[in-house]
C-alpha cells in the first residue's frame, strides 16, 4: 500500500514538473510581442505652403527723347495660381504737327479726249478729276499756310488748225504757283473749257511744271500727275507712238525731275491690264509699267493704278497723305527685345495674355538667348502699342530659388526710326518677384488634455518571432535541470527500495 501511494505521488510530481516546464516556456514565448503597425505604418506626409510675392513692381522705363516712352510693369498678380502678368507699352508722345516748311505743288492734269469718255456717276472722268483736285487744294491750304499750288494742262495740239504736234506746246500753264485757293481752283475748273487734243504728251506737261518751280532749296517741291492714258507724244516731234522714243523720253523726264529734288506722285486712271494697244500688241497696263513702274516698285516717288470710282478717294486722301506737308512724327521699324533670366525660363510657364494691338511678336521664347521680339512697322502720333504675357510658377520648381529675389527680365532693348533718325535705348530695370516656402506647422499638445494612449500591441500567442530555445532565461533552465535530476533520483530510490524488499 505504501509502495503504491508513493508511486502515485511520484508520478504526480513528475507530471507537475513536466507541465510547469511547458507552461513556463510557453509563457516566455508569449511575452515576445509584435506590433502590427511596426512593419507597415508610416506617418502621413504633411505638405508645406508655397507662395509667390511681388517684391518690387519696378517700372522698366525707356525714354526715346521727346518721341516715345516705353514701360514694362506688373499689371496683375494672382496669388492663387502663383502668377504675374506683365504689360509692355510703347507710346508715341508726338502729336500731329504742321510743318513750317514752304511747299510748292504743281497739278499736271490730262486734258486729252479720252478723259471725256469715262463716266463717274453723272460726270465724265475729267469732271471727276477736276472736282477731286479742287477738294485736294482746299485740304492743302487748310493744313499748311505756306503751301503754293500751280496748274498745268496737257494733251496735244489740234493739227487740223495747222499747229505742230509733239512739242512743248502740247502743254499749257493754267496757273502759276499761288497761295490763293480760289485762284488755283479757278484754274483747275477752267480745264473744262480748254480745247482737247487726241493724244497725250506727258513729257510736255512735266517740263512746263519744272520750269515754273522756284529755285529755293529749302522748299519741298511736288508734281501730282493725273492721267488716264499712256503717253504717245514727246516734245522732240515724235508722236502717235506708244513705245520706243516716247517711252524713253517720258521715263527719262520722270527720273531727271526726281534727281533734281522734285517728287512725283502719279495716278494712272482706268488703265486695265486686258485691253491691247493695236500697234504694239501689248496691253496698255504693260506699256504704262514700262515708264512708271509698278505700285510696289515705282519709277517715281509714288504711283497709283486706280479705277474711275476710286478717283475721289485716291486724290483727296491717298495723294494728300503722300505729301510731306506736315512734320513726320511717326515712329517706324520699331523693335523691342525682352530678355528673361534663366531662373524665370526654368521655373515659370510663359504665355501671352493677348496678341499685340499693333505689330507682331515672336510666338514663343527664343531659347538661344531667352528673349521675345516685338516688331512694329509704324506707330503714328499719339498711338500706344501694348502686349501682355503671364509668368506662372511651375509645380516642379527648383527649391534653390526659394527666398531669392528674381528679376522678371535681365534687360529690354528698344530701337526705331523717326524721319531717318535712328533711335535706340536699353534698360536693365526690372519688376522683381520671390518664391516663399513655409514648413508645415505641428500643433503643440494641450497640457490639460490626457496623454495619448500607447498604441495597443497585438500579441501573437501562437508564433514566436524567434526560436523557442532562445526565449527561456537561465533560471528556468536551472529549474528544469534540477527537476529532471530530482525525477531521476526518486526513480533510482524507488528502484533500489523495491529490490531490497524483494
Amino acid at each position: 500500500m505504501l509502495k503504491h501511494t508513493f508511486k502515485k505521488y511520484l508520478f504526480a510530481f513528475i507530471a507537475f514538473l513536466f507541465i510547469f516546464s511547458l507552461t513556463t516556456t510557453t509563457v516566455l514565448a508569449s511575452d515576445i510581442t509584435l506590433n502590427s503597425d511596426d512593419a507597415n505604418n508610416t506617418e502621413d506626409t504633411v505638405q508645406g505652403t508655397t507662395t509667390l510675392e511681388v517684391v518690387e513692381n519696378n517700372v522698366c522705363n525707356i525714354d526715346l527723347g521727346d518721341y516715345a516712352n516705353f514701360q514694362k510693369q506688373i499689371t496683375e498678380f494672382n496669388e492663387t495660381e502663383k502668377s504675374v502678368t506683365l504689360t509692355l507699352t510703347l507710346t508715341n508722345l508726338k502729336s500731329i504737327e504742321e510743318s513750317n516748311r514752304n511747299v510748292e505743288i504743281f497739278l499736271v492734269i490730262d486734258n486729252s479726249s479720252s478723259m471725256l469718255e469715262g463716266s463717274v456717276g453723272n460726270m465724265t472722268r475729267k469732271q471727276a478729276v477736276i472736282n477731286s483736285a479742287n477738294q485736294l487744294v482746299d485740304k492743302l491750304y487748310a493744313t499748311n499756310p505756306n503751301v503754293e499750288v500751280g496748274v498745268v494742262g496737257f494733251s496735244s495740239l489740234d493739227t487740223t488748225a495747222g499747229e505742230q504736234e509733239g512739242t512743248i506746246n502740247d502743254a499749257s500753264l493754267q496757273s502759276e504757283l499761288s497761295n490763293s485757293a480760289s485762284t488755283v481752283k479757278s484754274a483747275i475748273s477752267g480745264l473744262s473749257n480748254l480745247d482737247v487734243g487726241p493724244r497725250t504728251n506727258i513729257e510736255a506737261g512735266l517740263t512746263i511744271a519744272e520750269r515754273n518751280f522756284s529755285s529755293d532749296e529749302n522748299t519741298a517741291r511736288y508734281i501730282i500727275l493725273l492721267t488716264d492714258g499712256v503717253p504717245n507724244n514727246a516734245i522732240d516731234g515724235t508722236f502717235s507712238t506708244y513705245s520706243g522714243v516716247v517711252a524713253t523720253r517720258t521715263k527719262g523726264k520722270l527720273e531727271s525731275l526726281e534727281q533734281n529734288g522734285i517728287e512725283i506722285i502719279s495716278a494712272m486712271i482706268n488703265l486695265d491690264g486686258e485691253r491691247v494697244e493695236p500697234t504694239t500688241q501689248r496691253t496698255y497696263r504693260d506699256l504704262a509699267e514700262e515708264i512708271f513702274g509698278t505700285e510696289s516698285q515705282p519709277t517715281t516717288s509714288e504711283y497709283f493704278y486706280i479705277t474711275d470710282d476710286e478717283i475721289e478717294d485716291t486724290i483727296v486722301n491717298d495723294i494728300f497723305d503722300s505729301l510731306v506737308i506736315r512734320v513726320d512724327n511717326t515712329l517706324r521699324n520699331i523693335t523691342v527685345v525682352d530678355y528673361f533670366p534663366q531662373e524665370i525660363i526654368d521655373n515659370f510657364n510663359f504665355e501671352y495674355v493677348a496678341t499685340p494691338n499693333i505689330g507682331t511678336v515672336s510666338q514663343e521664347v527664343d531659347t538661344t538667348n531667352n528673349s521675345i521680339t516685338w516688331t512694329i512697322e509704324l506707330l503714328s502720333e499719339g498711338e500706344t502699342a501694348s502686349l501682355s504675357y503671364k509668368l506662372t510658377l511651375k509645380d516642379d520648381y527648383d527649391e534653390a530659388i526659394i527666398d531669392q529675389i528674381l528679376p522678371t527680365n535681365t534687360q529690354v532693348d528698344l530701337s526705331g526710326e523717326n524721319n531717318g533718325n535712328n533711335l535706340s535705348q536699353t534698360s536693365d530695370v526690372s519688376p522683381t518677384i520671390r518664391v516663399n516656402y513655409e514648413e508645415p506647422v505641428v500643433p503643440e499638445p494641450d497640457p490639460e488634455e490626457p496623454e495619448p494612449q500607447e498604441p495597443v500591441n497585438i500579441v501573437d500567442n501562437t508564433v514566436a518571432p524567434e526560436p523557442l530555445p532562445q526565449t527561456g532565461s537561465s533560471d528556468i533552465e536551472f529549474i528544469v535541470v534540477i527537476s529532471l535530476i530530482a525525477i531521476a533520483g526518486i526513480a533510482r530510490f524507488i528502484y533500489l527500495k523495491n529490490n531490497k524488499e524483494k
